[in-house]
């Protein structure tokens, strides 16, 4: 059996060894794939938000376009073949020049600027672009929506803005030749390329704002800062405590975005990337429910095991627990059944039928180990009949100090020791109410212990008293005792106290399991206190 046990030991521990090791495993591709997927959602709304900072970035052209062309410095006029009209910057589109394909060209001039610059469009496309805005729209506004959708006319404007402010505000002047002045120049920080020093950090906290309001819509907290460098830089590799998105060019400030030049485009423009610390916590966040469920499933496959070594252990205890009792029980039949023959052996070889002292002194042997015999039966129907939950009570008041001294009459009765029982009802208690059958035979098995386990001479100590609306029986004996180890388990069924190699005292181990039965079935409790080589004491409490 312990070979066997061992066995299924080891199967359940590879068993468990190989789910653990299965669920970490799924567990952390689970993660990296999770994570490859937070990675993803966290890119994605990078790059969304830096369309919301490109949006306000056009937006800010714009106004800033609207603004100029509306100044009184600016002058406006539209020309077709009929007729030559100018236009306030505030004067609202309602004008009607032409036919819808007629075509006419609008004439911008800043005032100080060397160049006049016009562009041809006609009704058709005016009325277009008036449409797109939404309100009642000025000339300015519709020059500048359409500037959106016209690079041409885009760099029309940006190229007069240019001179204009290059003619008007002092500057450091980019020139391919030292002494030329050079077809093309524009001014450096001045005019409308001109950014305050802190334009850089300005960026970095708008990308910032726009990413945490993207990410938290797809319910990811997690702390990040934005990292601007004017080159392309590789990525971190440690990737522990450390995440970051792709690296996106930026460069959604002053008018930069909207140059053609190559080189100053690139000049202003930065490489921003959103660094994350500690997004794992993310990322086991996002799959809290599955970890939870494999972590469920763990703790209940270990527990599943572990109630399946439990009952094999009880079962391996119970099947040796079943085998003491047999042994014992067999050795208890034995002894009368033995005695028995030899007394009726001797009455009819050894003319003892002759002798009528032998004759009854047989008889009466006969019928003691009969009476025994009886008893270990009745034990273990008893046993039977509470097993099957089949014991009916049959309550009864009953004269509680007849009882006793009923019971302790017959313990001495059949006792082969000297025994002293001293019985004592302090509460001067008249009756109690049970099952006088089996409530007998609690204090019976009680006794019989207490002078089976005792030495010579037995001392035995009943005390009755009332106590919380209970009445207690104390029986304390000068037995041997019981160990504290085993003390949790004398009222389970067939167990004894091991005592080594020692078999003097006889017995089945059902005496106090059938004890608690009753008790419990009374509405009482039974208990024990002992201490080795000085006795033993069992409360009985039963309802008054």
């Amino acid at each position: 059996m312990k070979r066997k046990l061992k066995t299924v030991l080891i199967l359940i521990t590879l068993s468990l060894i190989a789910i653990i090791v299965f669920q970490t495993y799924w567990s952390i591709n689970a993660y990296k794939a999770n994570k490859k997927i937070v990675g993803g959602k966290i890119d994605a709304a990078m790059q969304q938000a830096l369309d919301s900072c490109k949006r306000d970035y056009f937006d800010s052209i714009r106004v800033v376009m609207v603004k100029r062309l509306s100044e009184e410095t600016t002058v406006i006029k539209i020309d077709s073949s009929s007729q030559t009209q100018a236009v306030s910057g505030h004067q609202p589109a309602t004008f009607s020049i032409g036919t819808a394909n007629t075509p006419f060209i609008i004439w911008i001039s800043f005032h100080g600027s060397r160049s006049n610059s016009g562009f041809e469009t006609d009704r058709m496309k005016f009325d277009y672009y008036r449409s797109k805005i939404k309100h009642k729209a000025t000339i300015p506004e519709i020059i500048t929506e359409m500037a959106f959708y016209d690079p041409r006319l885009m760099n029309i404007i940006i190229n007069d803005l240019m001179i204009y402010d290059g003619m008007t505000e002092s500057g450091i002047y980019m020139s391919t030749h030292h002494n030329t002045l050079p077809n093309s120049w524009i001014p450096e920080h001045t005019g409308i390329y001109k950014m305050p020093p802190n334009y850089k950090q300005a960026d970095s906290l708008k990308l910032s704002n726009y990413l945490k309001i993207v990410l938290d819509k797809i319910h990811i907290n997690a702390d990040l800062k934005i990292q601007l460098a004017s080159k392309p830089t590789p990525p971190k590799t440690d990737k522990l405590f450390y995440s970051e998105t792709n690296e996106y060019k930026y460069q959604y400030h002053g008018f930069m975005f909207l140059l053609t030049h190559y080189t100053l485009q690139n000049r202003y423009s930065f490489y921003a990337r959103a660094i994350f610390r500690n997004l794992q916590y993310v990322v086991i966040r996002s799959m809290l429910t599955t970890l939870t469920l494999s972590a469920l499933l763990i703790l209940f496959t270990i527990f599943s095991f572990y109630y399946i070594i439990r009952i094999i252990n009880q079962q391996k205890a119970l099947g040796e627990l079943k085998d003491d009792f047999i042994n014992n029980m067999t050795h208890e039949l034995k002894t009368p059944i033995a005695t028995i023959a030899v007394a009726i052996e001797g009455l009819q070889k050894y003319n003892a039928l002759n002798d009528p002292e032998k004759v009854q002194r047989y008889l009466q042997t006969s019928r003691n180990e009969l009476n025994r015999l009886n008893d270990l039966v009745s034990r273990v129907l008893d046993v039977a009949t509470f097993e099957s939950d089949k014991i009916v009570l049959v309550k009864e008041k009953i004269e509680v100090d007849k009882l006793m001294n009923e019971l302790i009459a017959a313990q001495k009765s059949k006792a082969d020791k000297t025994v002293y029982i001293t019985y004592n009802n302090k509460d001067n208690i008249g009756y109690i109410v049970a099952d006088k059958l089996h409530f007998s035979s609690v204090i019976l098995n009680i006794l019989d212990n207490a002078v089976k386990y005792a030495g010579q001479p037995v001392n035995v100590v009943i005390c009755l008293s009332g106590r919380n609306g209970m009445i207690e029986f104390s029986i304390a004996d000068n037995g041997i005792g019981i160990p504290p180890a085993h003390l949790n388990r004398i009222f389970e069924k067939f167990y004894r106290v091991p005592t080594g190699n020692i078999h003097d005292v006889k017995g089945t181990g059902l005496g106090l399991s059938y004890v608690k039965y009753i008790v419990e079935a009374h509405g009482g409790t039974v208990a024990v206190k002992s201490e080795i080589n000085k006795g033993s004491e069992f409360v009985v409490s039963i309802p008054a």
